[in-house]
């Protein structure tokens, strides 16, 4: 029976000394968390509370430290200034000289403050009664020293001596009481010192103290809060990677508090987040798939709409420079026309194709607003001429920003030629650009009345006309849709004006270090330049009207010859029989890539100074980057840009002259 008492009383009393952590576990966070941070905060305020009070109680005695010894430099000064007073005296009455006399006046004038100085100063009883002796004592010394300098120099020996003799007790009797103050003074000051030792390093003690209890009481309040918050959030977190690998939950709610409650929530929302997760992957799958897939259908259609392109622009043009009949260069005009149009919407197209899918590049370099508006008017002079419309600018000379020369560019010029199309024949077009706080405007204004607000909506929408489709203006609405993404990706925005027909471009005001130098012309037609021998290109195309081309453009240059292979294995064949001055390839060739081309001509010792050239319908920037990085001369894209082209075998064919001259001298 006492055995079973006992035990009774002992689980009673385990209960006891569990009761108070089971309220704890459940007490709110809200009130754990103030309760563990209060108490190394109180362990810290009561020490910087007492290192307050010991620090002031420091710097009172290093204050009377530093009076005791500033009295004890101006007892010093007392004994110093007397001395001069007596010295410069008797040093006039010795030589004549009245300018010794300066060091009497000196010394007078200095005592006087000196004293009083000292008088404010001194608080020991002893150091005062001494002073209080000294005084009347420095007043005597004066007054003999002032009736010695204003005697005659003539006076008797005797009585100058008497004199001296007077004045020099006086100044023995100064000089005892100073050296007695001064050796008072430097007791109270070793006695200062001392006290001021006792003070610093009785804080010391205190702040090792105070350290290692604010140390010991924030690992008190690290251990509470480790056992109640840290451990049971770092249960929730591990649960948390698990849902995160879709793993099921089983988290014990120990206690009522907030991380209880949310244990218990979060393993009720395990199974749906989970679900959520597996269709979420399902459908970023879906997605990167559809992105790939619209990659390869956008390089697929650029290469399939820009190869014919190539040949109808390409001997549009060559066309119109030899046929002289005006009327059949007028119906080439028209080609080469519908054809510009159809490229540039192909390059409209792609572009928003680029920008919805992220893939768009930026080129950022400093750019002259000026010189960027002046070459847009320039290039839309035509169209304002044919409809009678004169282009007013207005534009400061030295407005240079940082942004993406050929992006703004395009921008500018959508938006002219909307004007121009779109605007009163026989009217004005408005171009200025100024500097607004940290922003660039851009404005273009027409005569016309504008788009109405309600339509303000729907103008930034592809393929949107917004009513032109039914008047013979020619476009497909791509132009502004394209614009206002490109100026996005440029960190810039587009607004329309709602009282007149004017768009503005705002862009943030940045600049570069330097401003890129105007490209300099060349002539965009073959130079007619004497080699010794043609220079070779290798040709490397499989498509028959691309080749036909480029046969025809290097026909008009006899410093040429021109050898056209189809495939990659016919290109070997002839570089193990020959060594062209020029490689001209395709990337799409029947048997493979044209980097592979590429690669092997750069690995192979013989060839690896053949500048090359790519000629492809891939315009992705991607793979632009791609092949200029690994060396090539030049990357051209189709249609081909037949003067650029031309500029670039100019530029070749003077290297192989002065070649050959070095070769000759």
């Amino acid at each position: 029976m006492s055995m079973m008492n006992i035990q009774m009383k002992l689980n009673a009393y385990i209960q006891q000394l569990q009761a108070p952590s089971s309220i704890w576990q459940d007490l709110p966070l809200r009130i754990k968390g103030p309760i563990v941070i209060a108490l190394p905060l109180t362990i810290l305020l009561l020490s910087l509370l007492s290192l307050y009070l010991h620090e002031k109680q420091a710097a009172i005695l290093e204050n009377k430290l530093r009076v005791a010894l500033q009295n004890q430099r101006d007892i010093q000064a007392v004994h110093t200034q007397l001395v001069e007073a007596s010295t410069g005296v008797r040093d006039y009455l010795l030589t004549g000289e009245k300018s010794f006399l300066n060091f009497y006046f000196q010394a007078n004038q200095k005592l006087a403050s000196t004293l009083s100085k000292l008088e404010a100063e001194l608080e020991d009883e002893e150091q005062i009664a001494r002073l209080s002796r000294i005084k009347p004592l420095v007043n005597q010394n004066l007054a003999d020293l002032a009736k010695l300098a204003s005697s005659n120099l003539e006076i008797d020996n005797t009585a100058l001596v008497k004199q001296f003799s007077v004045q020099g007790k006086t100044l023995n009797n100064l000089r005892t009481l100073i050296e007695e103050m001064s050796t008072r003074e430097a007791k109270l000051v070793a006695d200062d010192q001392k006290q001021v030792n006792y003070e610093r390093q009785r804080n010391i003690n205190l702040t090792i103290i105070s350290a290692l209890a604010g140390i010991l009481g924030t690992l008190a309040s690290a251990w509470v809060f480790s056992r109640t918050i840290v451990k049971r959030v770092q249960l929730i977190r591990d649960s948390a990677a698990h849902l995160a690998r879709g793993e099921a939950l089983a988290l014990p709610s120990i206690s009522q508090d907030e991380l209880g409650q949310l244990a218990h929530e979060l393993d009720q929302a395990a199974q749906l987040l989970t679900n959520s997760m597996y269709e979420a992957n399902l459908a970023k799958l879906q997605a990167q798939e559809a992105n790939a897939e619209k990659s390869i259908f956008l390089s697929r259609t650029s290469h399939e709409l820009r190869t014919p392109l190539n040949a109808i622009l390409g001997f549009a043009h060559l066309l119109e420079t030899d046929l002289a009949d005006l009327k059949q260069k007028e119906s080439l005009s028209m080609i080469s026309a519908a054809g510009k149009h159809l490229l540039k919407l192909i390059d409209q197209v792609l572009d928003i194709a680029r920008i919805e899918s992220g893939d768009m590049q930026i080129d950022i370099q400093a750019c002259d607003i000026s010189t960027l508006l002046d070459e847009a008017t320039h290039f839309m002079h035509p169209l304002a001429k044919a409809r009678d419309i004169q282009i007013k600018t207005y534009y400061p000379p030295d407005l240079v920003i940082a942004t993406d020369r050929q992006r703004l560019l395009q921008i500018v010029l959508n938006l002219i030629s909307n004007a121009l199309k779109y605007g009163p024949a026989h009217a004005k077009v408005y171009v200025q650009a100024y500097k607004k706080d940290d922003k660039v405007i851009i404005e273009i204004a027409d005569e016309g009345k504008g788009i109405p607000k309600s339509m303000h909506h729907r103008v930034f929408t592809p393929f949107e006309r917004l009513g032109a489709e039914n008047t013979k203006v020619e476009g497909v609405g791509l132009g502004l849709a394209l614009s206002n993404q490109m100026m996005a990706a440029l960190g810039g925005e587009i607004h329309i004006a709602s009282d007149k027909s004017l768009f503005q471009l705002t862009l943030p005001y940045k600049q570069l270090a330097e401003t890129p130098e105007p490209a300099i012309d060349e002539p965009s037609t073959l130079n007619s330049i004497s080699l010794r021998h043609q220079a070779k290109i290798l040709y490397v195309e499989d498509n028959p009207s691309n080749r036909a081309l480029i046969e025809a453009i290097i026909a008009r240059n006899a410093n040429f010859h021109l050898y056209a292979v189809s495939t990659i294995q016919e290109a070997k064949s002839f570089l193990v029989k020959s060594t062209p001055d020029i490689a001209l390839i395709d990337l799409n060739l029947p048997d493979g890539s044209g980097v592979n081309l590429v690669e092997h001509i750069q690995n192979n010792a013989k060839h690896a100074h053949i500048p090359i050239l790519i000629l492809s319908a891939d315009a992705t920037p991607a793979s632009i980057g791609r092949l200029k990085r690994m060396g090539i001369h030049e990357y051209f894209t189709k249609p081909l840009d037949i003067a650029a082209f031309n500029q670039t075998l100019n530029k070749l064919l003077n290297s192989i002259e002065k070649n050959e001259r070095k070769a000759d001298s």
